[in-house]
């Protein structure tokens, strides 16, 4: 962890009482600083493709907090976005603190992100490269949350439903995670092959925590859970996709009228969503489990005996979906 989080700089800027003002302003939630909240699993991937690519010891911490805080802006401008009201069972921040101060404060932590992420990295040449890599995948996580946010379940055809759904999986979650994989790789000088095969990797199994992600919130909301953002808001997530393969178009186009109807209904969106997932559950749980393999499998034949591609096989475990759960189970 680095010392001071919030990264004041300058003299003028050193005083109890100008600290204090500024983290008045910024108001971040305490969860929300690199290495205080969340799961950490970019910065676990991050550590552990340091050490895939050679990389002793501990990866290091500026590179760490930059991938996270990268990610924490994230949060913070989609729960804004997606009209969230929680994050981590907490109230979101622009609950807290009101919109204009949680977009700017999520704003900020893009560019704070950035001056950590050159403050890792020593060389000149590995700097550039290390910043532009950072610009462009904030950038594509912006065209994939765009497509998000434009896009409507109710408004597809099956056969777009899986391509949609793998779009905005790709570029909103995917290559953010690959950005952490591919980060420490780059702090361990990794060469070209490794760079690559953790990117890949990183990308792959972001697709499959966005997976998860859908399917764990509608099994949460099956279960007696409040929020539900993706039915809310009609949002083209994994379970959909899986329902359009599963069914047949008149079934599917039924439920996808049912959303139209129902999305702001707590009790019709919880009965729709209790009949998805009984739809696709077990299917659901299966193409988690089979992404997963398939990315560990192509890690490990892409590396070569120099890497050690278990250590960021490994990761990926926490992402399984367990094969006995019931739906019964689920929705208790």
């Amino acid at each position: 962890m680095i010392p001071k989080p919030l990264g004041f700089a300058g003299q003028h800027h050193q005083t109890f009482r100008t600290r204090h003002g500024w983290s008045r302003a910024l108001q971040l939630a305490p969860d929300l600083y690199p290495g205080v909240g969340g799961k950490r699993f970019r910065a676990t991937l991050v550590q552990r493709a340091y050490e895939f690519a050679g990389g002793a010891g501990a990866a290091p911490p500026q590179m760490i907090d930059a991938v996270e805080m990268l990610h924490a802006g994230s949060l913070v401008i989609d729960d804004f976005e997606d009209g969230s009201q929680t994050r981590r069972n907490q109230p979101s921040l622009h609950r807290l603190i009101g919109a204009a101060r949680a977009v700017n404060a999520g704003n900020w932590m893009y560019f704070r992100a950035l001056e950590l992420a050159g403050a890792a990295c020593d060389d000149p040449a590995g700097r550039g490269t290390l910043l532009s890599q950072f610009i462009e995948v904030a950038r594509q996580c912006h065209e994939g949350q765009a497509i998000d946010l434009s896009t409507r379940a109710d408004e597809l055809t099956p056969r777009q439903m899986r391509a949609t759904a793998l779009a905005i999986s790709r570029w909103k979650t995917g290559r953010l995670v690959s950005l952490a994989a591919w980060c420490g790789a780059h702090a361990a000088s990794g060469d070209t092959k490794a760079l690559r095969n953790a990117a890949a990797f990183g990308c792959r199994i972001g697709i499959c925590l966005q997976m998860k992600n859908d399917f764990d919130e509608l099994v949460a909301f099956c279960g007696g859970a409040e929020r539900c953002d993706d039915l809310r808001n009609r949002r083209v997530s994994w379970p959909w996709a899986w329902a359009a393969h599963l069914t047949s178009e008149e079934q599917f186009v039924s439920l996808q009228r049912r959303l139209t109807r129902c999305h702001r209904n707590l009790a019709m969106a919880r009965e729709l969503a209790c009949e998805l997932l009984a739809i696709i559950h077990d299917h659901g749980g299966n193409q988690i489990r089979a992404r997963l393999q398939r990315a560990s499998d192509l890690l490990i034949s892409g590396s070569t005996a120099a890497h050690a591609p278990h250590l960021l096989a490994e990761v990926a475990d926490v992402l399984r979906v367990a094969k006995d759960t019931t739906v019964a189970e689920a929705t208790r």
